[in-house]
């Protein structure tokens, strides 16, 4: 670098007047190659404005392949690559002269004598720093990302900080700093113009480690490398001051206070008196002397004997060679002189330098796509290649076609003749039925697309799409960064609770792992779970929710969970474990979550059931007793029944879990007998023969038979304690009323839709409540394999509930599209049960027949009007979700449910059960239990789509719940009734969390900010 020294006064004729001037004066850069010299010239380029102004600072950018030049014009230039492409160019100041650059990740600093101006690469002005400390300034040293320290002719350095713009006055003792130089440690080198150099600690720059006089009139250059530092400069001789021919090394380590002249240093000859010096930063004690003649020696700072130097020469056209830089992979040397020229040098064999080991992309403007060159005699030359040029906004050419012309659609097929449907007959999935020869043959069997249908499906889509997704529920790409501001997030989330990160993979799960940390008796009983286990789901949970409660508001992320669960081969097995390319945008994330929510409940409930045996094995051989469960004493161990909210003294067992996955496609699709699917996900745990065959001390599981003391210790653990849905499942065959039973246990409950729903133009009966009723109490006919009559038989199979979970989990479904499009139906009137075909031969399957449109004759069934209630039931909306739920568990096994609002003198029950329930007398509510909506996980259909979870907390005693909407990082405060509406296109239900008043959270003990 230049460092004016005429401005002091000193002469510099010497150096374009030493001894090797004529030898290289007639030198250009087509000169025969040296055979000793490593590095050769790649490339010569005329800076801009080099016709006028010489070149005064160059630099090697640190992130990007550029040279950045500055000169003493106030203009800066960058070049790209080594074929030195310009890049930008701009002008920093209007008259002074450009003295020093450095470039950092957002863009590059200049500074003059008395301005320093931050541009981005692109070439745009960013800041431009003022201040009356800055008088003569000469250098620059970055210190962090933040932190700038600029030296100059003055009696002071400056420590500028980046972010507030604030600078710090140091004063200092030497006649000015006209180098600042480090390397790589604490210590930062400062030379003085008068010979002069300081070793600061960067930590404390106020005073000085070390000072010490390394050249008698004046410092021309310095650098460090570890505990190595080399100066070049000039001799008081006569009274004038002379240029050195050497250069000096000194060992920082060795320098004392008094120390004797010489001491800790020595000196490297060279064949012309050097300007400028640096280390190569890719190689250790190797350093570049460049003198003003252009003459570069490469010297070995480790052996001061050694005369293999490698040298070679910079034409600088009789000008002075006056700024250097060593890229930081040493693979390229660039010189500038006052000529205006720039000169970039690599190593003879390496024609590609790389300035950079991990450079990023370099930003280049679009090309401009010129209009072809087409003889005037052309006459196969097609115009219609030709764009178009843009148009202002809202213009647009006559010969553009409408959009919906653009898209691609199929023909809408006629529907099928009324006279066709009346006279089918049905084999098997086949219907045949006579030609009514009602159109003519070959015609079109397409609906044809009129003006006014096409206008008419344009008002359609705009209707459809007339609601936009508020922004807090789309997808957001925001990343947290830990050593910078947050501005982004912190807009997106002044709540002060902690959100979840959503950068690696399988992380759709976020908005169930919020749902299951604000689940409270799910916390705590993770958070108490230690195993030995190396991939433990329950650990890393009770790990991150460990991390969330001590992050104070930052945000957290899921790692080790998702590490362990990509191990799991049972969510392998479920498809729940996604690519890491990222989840694809035809993904159903709404039957996603509700998998995920059901192998997670399984998962933890296993985890810890395994633990509990190891700890009862350990005890034993240690011979003393078992480590007693943590069990919150708020959930009784065994699965009893409760009354009114009491669990009372008859308990209810059953053995050990197995976990079933989804229902096959073959259950799915089966009907039940008051026309609702059977789509549930049950765990089996035994089988009992109720038709009076076998002991009645006995009971089988799995074809092996267990006492009932056995059966009594098969432990439960606190998950199925808190979601556990006992029933008692009754199987008849309708051929030999056979009756089998067994005891099941749901984790999750899975609403089960009615078969309207599914049906094309059917409409669902009745809302909310009823698909609760009717999951809970699931009742289907089904053929099944009867061990009497020795073949599959239909099967009435009856659930019958024997418990309430403190937690109800509930999975919404919503797979398909009808299923979706109930829950946008808004209030619907409940339909009257169609007529059966009522001519003809009796159905073999009576009452119990679940085809729908039987052309058999069926005993009449009892409808609405038959009820005995000339009021009709309750209108309930399909779209809307009730806050509260009063769930009755009869003695016949049946449940009643009531919305809070409703009045609990008229329970909520199908039509065709009322008689029953008025009739029977003694039936009497073996158990109740008030449920309060907690949490609600749902999907966005947005591109992409997206899973947000509503969760509702207690801030403190005494005050109402707050609902938050959790998007991954985003947290905001909702109104409960935004909760529970689902009228919008764009709002589907997947998991919803029904909390009883025993298992009621605590107040957080941080509230929300």
């Amino acid at each position: 670098m230049e460092y004016h020294y005429s401005d002091l006064c000193i002469p510099t004729d010497h150096l374009l007047n030493g001894p090797y001037a004529s030898e290289y004066a007639g030198h250009t850069q087509y000169m025969v190659p040296n055979q000793e010299a490593e590095y050769e010239v790649r490339a010569s380029v005329l800076v801009d404005g080099g016709d006028r102004f010489g070149v005064s600072a160059v630099v090697f950018d640190k992130y990007e392949e550029l040279i950045w030049m500055g000169n003493q014009g106030g203009h800066v230039t960058s070049y790209y690559g080594p074929a030195m492409q310009k890049y930008t160019s701009f002008q920093v100041h209007e008259s002074e002269e450009v003295r020093d650059i450095i470039t950092l990740e957002q863009g590059i600093y200049a500074l003059t004598k008395s301005t320093l101006r931050h541009q981005i690469r692109r070439g745009i002005p960013k800041h431009t720093h003022k201040s009356a400390n800055m008088i003569d300034m000469q250098c620059l040293y970055q210190v962090s990302t933040t932190k700038l320290l600029m030296g100059g002719h003055q009696d002071k350095l400056i420590d500028l900080d980046l972010t507030k713009m604030i600078e710090t006055v140091i004063p200092i003792k030497e006649e000015g700093c006209a180098v600042l130089r480090s390397g790589g440690g604490s210590l930062v080198g400062c030379g003085s113009a008068n010979g002069m150099v300081a070793l600061r600690d960067i930590r404390s720059p106020v005073s000085a480690e070390h000072t010490f006089r390394a050249h008698s009139a004046c410092l021309s250059d310095l650098d460090m490398q570890g505990d190595l530092l080399i100066t070049c400069g000039f001799t008081q001789s006569g009274g004038m001051p002379v240029a050195e021919p050497y250069v000096l090394v000194w060992d920082v380590r060795c320098l004392r206070a008094n120390r004797a002249p010489g001491e800790g240093s020595w000196s490297l000859s060279t064949a012309s008196p050097p300007l400028l010096l640096h280390f190569l930063p890719a190689f250790s004690g190797r350093a570049v002397a460049l003198a003003g003649d252009g003459h570069v020696a490469l010297l070995h700072v480790n052996a001061p004997d050694s005369a293999d130097q490698s040298v070679f020469q910079v034409d600088t056209q009789s000008s002075l060679c006056s700024v250097m830089d060593v890229s930081s992979t040493s693979q390229a040397i660039v010189f500038g002189d006052q000529a205006g020229h720039l000169h970039l040098f690599s190593p003879q064999h390496n024609h590609e330098p790389v300035f950079n080991n991990f450079s990023r992309a370099t930003e280049f403007a679009d090309q401009v796509v010129g209009l072809p060159y087409v003889g005037f005699n052309d006459t196969t030359f097609q115009y219609s290649s030709v764009h178009l040029p843009a148009l202002a906004t809202g213009s647009k050419w006559f010969n553009e076609l409408p959009e919906q012309f653009f898209k691609k659609i199929y023909r809408k097929p006629k529907p099928i003749d009324p006279e066709v449907l009346k006279s089918m007959k049905m084999q098997g999935p086949i219907g045949y039925a006579p030609n009514p020869r009602s159109f003519k043959r070959n015609q079109m069997p397409y609906i044809e697309d009129t003006l006014e249908d096409l206008n008419a499906s344009k008002q359609n889509d705009n209707k459809y799409n007339s609601q936009p997704i508020p922004k807090h529920y789309q997808k957001i790409e925001l990343r947290y960064n830990k050593h910078g501001p947050n501005d982004d997030l912190e807009k997106c989330n002044k709540t002060g609770l902690p959100g979840l990160e959503a950068t690696l993979p399988n992380s759709y799960c976020n908005s169930m792992l919020q749902v299951l940390y604000y689940t409270m008796p799910v916390k705590s009983t993770l958070l108490a779970h230690t195993c030995a286990k190396e991939f433990c789901l329950s650990c890393e949970l009770g790990f991150l929710f460990r991390m969330l409660d001590t992050s104070g508001g930052a945000p957290c992320q899921a790692n080790n969970f998702l590490r362990a669960f990509r191990t799991v081969p049972e969510a392998a097995a479920l498809g729940l474990i996604l690519p890491d390319r990222g989840p694809d945008s035809r993904l159903d994330l709404v039957a996603l979550i509700q998998s995920w929510n059901r192998f997670i409940l399984h998962q933890i409930h296993y985890e810890i059931l395994e633990t509990r045996k190891k700890e009862k094995e350990l005890a034993l051989l240690a011979n003393s007793p078992p480590k007693p469960s943590r069990v919150s004493t708020k959930v009784n161990r065994s699965l009893s029944t409760q009354v009114n909210g009491q669990y009372t003294v008859e308990e209810y067992q059953y053995t050990e879990l197995e976990f079933l996955g989804p229902a096959t496609e073959f259950e799915q699709e089966e009907l039940r007998e008051d026309g609702w699917t059977a789509r549930e996900d049950v765990i089996i745990f035994g089988t009992t023969d109720y038709g009076g065959a076998g002991d009645a001390d006995t009971v089988q599981v799995d074809n092996h038979e267990l006492t009932n003391n056995q059966q009594a210790d098969r432990e439960e653990s606190e998950i199925s304690q808190l979601f556990a849905i006992g029933r008692h499942q009754l199987n008849r065959c309708l051929k030999c009323n056979k009756e089998e039973g067994r005891e099941s246990v749901v984790l999750a409950c899975a609403l089960q839709y009615p078969a309207a729903a599914r049906a094309e133009g059917g409409e669902a009966r009745g809302g909310f409540l009823e698909l609760v009723r009717a999951s809970l109490a699931a009742r289907r006919s089904t053929p099944a394999w009867c061990d009497t009559c020795n073949r599959f038989t239909p099967t009435v199979q009856r659930g019958r509930i024997v418990r309430l979970p403190p937690i109800l989990a509930i999975n919404c479904g919503g797979a398909t599209v009808r299923e979706k499009a109930y829950w946008a139906k808004g209030t619907q009137k409940e339909m009257p049960e169609a007529k059966r075909g009522g001519g003809g031969k009796p159905c073999r399957y009576g009452l119990h027949c679940a085809r729908p449109g039987c052309h058999f004759k069926h005993p009449d069934r009892p409808n609405s009007s038959q009820a005995g209630s000339s009021k009709s039931p309750t209108q309930e909306s399909h779209c809307v979700l009730p806050q509260q739920l009063l769930i009755r568990l009869q003695s016949d096994g049946d449940v009643i449910i009531n919305d809070k609002c409703e009045s609990p003198t008229e329970p909520h029950t199908p039509n065709n059960r009322a008689d029953k329930h008025k009739n029977k007398k003694h039936v009497t509510t073996q158990s109740e239990e008030e449920y309060t909506l907690s949490a609600a996980v749902i999907c966005v259909e947005d591109n992409p789509k997206n899973l947000v979870a509503y969760i509702q907390t207690t801030p403190a005693k005494d005050v109402e719940p707050v609902w938050y909407l959790f998007n991954d990082l985003s947290i905001v405060p909702v109104s409960a009734e935004e909760v529970v509406q689902f009228g919008a296109w764009w709002k589907t239900p997947c998991v919803l969390f029904y909390t009883s008043s025993a298992a009621r959270p605590a107040p957080l003990e941080h509230p929300a900010s």
